[in-house]
């Protein structure tokens, strides 16, 4: 399976590697970042959910029209994305090039954020694939664009700076609209995260998500009443949405505990970051948790669900410590904090995988283009 392959080489380029220099990461995350686009690029057009589609009712129709043509066309493609296409289109007609420049686009942004501000890189990249983010975006080729694009964004809102923040997010949703709901992030800056403030901050989280689980189907009833585009949508339900929350949930309160409530507690994340990066965080996750609940009713809203599942990638790497390698010596040693979280992750990456993957993952099974 080309997914455990590609674990396999990134486990053995960190053993190869162990000592957390400059040097050592930029060499991880380049190798990364060509083996995760190598294997997105070159797959099949029917390797992924939407990716044929995207290919013969987006790409296809733009290329035998002009500019003005290709923002007239009915699509249910946002403008972003139709302008891609029409950019690739002059330069070629084969479809496969769509798949290709979207690969690295997609794995680009996120290897760059990862290696930017990830503070564990060699973990982040490991849960990028363990925790099926990464097969899963080869299923939604223009929202993933979209977080793409969303992962920009994280500089200017670490610097408070609004308004390139804001630019960078409705650009993103030039690709998905689900993009503009994170123009309400800077509100989150309004809510101090301490030990005392998430007393009442979780059992909240609790009620809202119990309350959002029971209701999601009424508001979103009178959503699509306002919103004639989504009119069609009917709830939808399976039991891997109830995983997904489980883990996330979990994680989240891990997190929680790692970051305020033990007695080696995390300190606050960044130095010169004009906001509380780990409050944020925090808020972040604890609003997942009641996105993954809603989702559990209303299974379309794992669309949005999808913008909090890449936080994994900042949250467990800044709480759990990370591997090291002995004064003298060549070899790794990896905390019991860390190898619990290898563990478990590799245990949901293979249970995905060989288990439920083919309900709920078209990346699989993966065939290479030329095939």
């Amino acid at each position: 399976m080309i997914y455990v392959v590609a674990l396999v080489l990134m486990l053995g380029l960190r053993l190869c590697l162990p000592r957390d220099t400059t040097r050592s990461r930029r060499i991880f995350a380049l190798a990364c970042f060509f083996i995760l686009t190598f294997i997105a690029a070159c797959r099949a057009p029917e390797v992924g959910r939407d990716t044929t589609l995207f290919i013969q009712r987006v790409f296809d129709r733009i290329r035998i029209r002009n500019f003005t043509e290709t923002f007239a066309l009915s699509t249910w493609a946002e403008p972003g994305f139709r302008l891609l296409c029409y950019v690739l289109t002059r330069f070629t007609a084969n479809g496969q090039w769509l798949i290709v420049v979207s690969s690295v686009l997609i794995h680009g942004s996120v290897s760059f954020f990862i290696y930017r501000h990830a503070k564990n890189i060699y973990l982040a990249f490991y849960l990028y694939l363990a925790m099926m983010i990464y097969p899963f975006y080869l299923n939604i080729m223009r929202q993933a664009l979209a977080i793409a694009v969303l992962l920009f964004a994280w500089d200017f809102f670490k610097k408070r700076q609004i308004l390139p923040y804001a630019g960078v997010v409705l650009l993103a949703a030039t690709f998905h609209t689900s993009a503009l709901l994170f123009l309400a992030c800077p509100l989150l800056l309004l809510i101090p995260v301490t030990q005392k403030t998430l007393r009442v901050l979780i059992p909240v989280t609790v009620l809202f998500s119990l309350l959002g689980a029971l209701f999601v189907r009424p508001i979103v009833h009178v959503a699509k009443m306002l919103l004639p585009r989504y009119a069609e949508y009917e709830p939808t339900t399976f039991d891997a949405l109830y995983w997904y929350l489980a883990v996330f949930a979990l994680i989240t309160a891990y997190g929680v505990y790692r970051f305020y409530f033990a007695k080696d507690a995390v300190p606050a994340l960044g130095g010169e970051d004009k906001i509380d990066q780990r409050g944020f965080l925090t808020l972040m996750m604890l609003l997942g948790v009641i996105v993954a609940s809603m989702m559990t009713r209303f299974g379309q809203l794992q669309r949005i669900f999808n913008y909090f599942e890449v936080l994994y990638l900042l949250w467990l790497p800044a709480t759990v410590p990370p591997a090291t390698v002995k004064e003298g010596k060549r070899y790794l040693i990896f905390p019991k904090e860390e190898l619990l979280v290898l563990a478990a992750t590799l245990a949901y990456f293979l249970v995905l995988l060989f288990g439920r993957s083919a309900l709920w993952y078209d990346a699989l099974p993966y065939r290479f283009f030329w095939q």
